[in-house]
């Protein structure tokens, strides 16, 4: 201790003391990494941050269902999901409905968004955990986490399309489960297959992380709302779902880290402009769903029936609307995935198609 300041002894005997054997983990120099080695420690930092891998898989970790009430008709008092998720929002027309004529929306919009997320859940994000667990490459632990996601999604799947039966029978009773989702029928019989294909895992993982994250938004978004306003099993199944969702995207992350450590430079280039095509032309641009929303609405409202096409190009405008780009992907909304794309210079493309986002160092998106 000699030659020590009094602060500095302070400080050294205010330290905690090391057990006996302990040796300070070094790591290796930044300077001194391939660019590929030091996306890979960022992009591992993000997806470990929160939570083990042990918690992220324990059964304790995942929530039962609640006691929800199935058979007493839905309360079509209220709404089922929250305005300011849907496009229309951002449309100078929406300000010229009224309260019903909204209401009916909020309801509409909540059943298409509870098609849209139990068609990728088990059409798209169970296949491609399967097809994960079948490559064998995946750490113990790692495994009996996918397991248990797997589990998560088929409950969820099963819990939406009851919604839907609840909400309007006449439409999703028997087996039918999809009434407002418009999707391209070589699209709709594609996914499945293209989700099981080892080549396709990569870029479908990622779509899963973004997707998965919005949800939590979507789930808080709607929770938020003045208690009386939300009908009470929307809220109950949104509550549960968001329980899982968490963990879900922090799982996201980890197979992406796992995935990318496998990449060659050109695969995770192709995965990048598979992500950025997709989010821009199935998840930017209200299409055939919007269309469908806006027939039923009118067909419900005959008084709509002449402000149909203005607001059918008002919600293609929608697309390049800044408010609506905040609210789908940002740096709020999506934290993880975002901060995923940082740590990756080949995402570093989603700029532009995500309005929200700019690369660190960079200028506004073009």
């Amino acid at each position: 201790m000699w030659g020590t300041t009094r602060t500095a002894r302070r400080g050294y005997q205010g330290r905690r003391r090391r057990p006996q054997g302990y040796r300070p983990r070094v790591l290796p120099n930044r300077a001194c990494l391939a660019p590929a080695e030091v996306n890979a420690r960022i992009i591992w930092r993000v997806a470990t941050r929160v939570a083990a891998l042990a918690r992220l898989g324990a059964p304790g970790a995942r929530p039962r269902a609640a006691a929800i009430d199935w058979t007493t008709p839905i309360d079509r008092s209220r709404r089922f999901y929250c305005e300011t998720l849907s496009p229309l929002f951002y449309t100078p027309s929406y300000a010229r409905l009224s309260e019903p004529q909204r209401r009916r929306h909020t309801q509409l919009m909540g059943m298409l968004s509870n098609e849209l997320i139990a068609r990728l859940e088990a059409d798209v994000v169970d296949r491609c955990l399967a097809a994960v667990e079948r490559t064998g490459d995946l750490p113990p632990d790692l495994a009996d986490a996918v397991a248990g996601f797997r589990a998560d999604e088929r409950r969820h799947a099963e819990a939406w399309h009851r919604l839907n039966a609840l909400s309007e029978p006449a439409w999703y009773g028997r087996a039918a489960r999809s009434t407002l989702l418009g999707v391209p029928p070589l699209a709709g019989q594609l996914a499945p297959i293209l989700a099981r294909q080892p080549w396709a895992i990569a870029a479908i993982l990622w779509i899963q992380l973004l997707q998965e994250e919005r949800s939590i938004d979507i789930s808080r978004r709607l929770l938020r709302m003045p208690a009386g306003t939300i009908e009470p099993r929307y809220a109950a199944v949104y509550r549960e779902h968001l329980r899982d969702e968490v963990r879900h995207v922090q799982l996201d992350a980890r197979l992406i880290a796992h995935v990318h450590a496998r990449q060659t430079p050109a695969a995770r280039r192709w995965t990048a402009a598979c992500l950025r095509w997709v989010v821009d032309r199935f998840f930017l641009r209200p299409a055939r769903s919007a269309d469908r929303l806006l027939a039923i609405l009118a067909a419900e409202f005959p008084e709509l029936g002449p402000m149909v096409p203005t607001m059918r190009r008002e919600l293609r405008a929608v697309a390049g609307d800044d408010r609506f780009h905040a609210m789908m992907y940002s740096r709020s909304s999506t934290p993880t995935s975002f901060g995923l794309f940082d740590a990756h210079p080949e995402f570093h493309v989603m700029r532009r198609v995500l309005r929200a986002y700019t690369p660190p160092g960079q200028g506004s998106p073009a």
